[in-house]
């Protein structure tokens, strides 16, 4: 009983590990510098490229779809282990019975 609740927290652990919160990058603070003449045209221009909001958001919607496959894949391949284990179990116990002459 105690190694099924060890696996079941460990699952669980895994499952909010992967659904939890993204971590924000830091952003790094832009440097301004101040030029005159020709190249205060493109001084003025944005740092970085620019996103655009839609594929923010299809980003998003397909980080959260792999995250539900991974979770999805990890509880069957938990429930193959358990499985797997509880078969090997029975079958010990029949061998050792059969040992004990029962």
């Amino acid at each position: 009983m105690r190694k099924m609740r060890g696996l079941v927290s460990a699952l669980l652990l895994g499952v909010l590990l992967s659904f939890g919160a993204p971590t924000a990058a830091a952003a790094a603070p832009a440097v301004v510098s101040v030029v005159h003449g020709p190249l205060a045209e493109q001084a003025n221009a944005p740092v970085g490229p620019v996103i655009d909001p839609a594929d923010n958001e299809r980003a998003n919607a397909q980080k959260t779809k792999n995250k539900i496959v991974v979770g999805v894949i990890a509880a069957v391949l938990l429930g193959i282990v358990l499985w797997g284990r509880s078969i090997r179990r029975k079958k010990r116990k029949k061998s050792s019975d059969q040992a004990k002459g029962k």
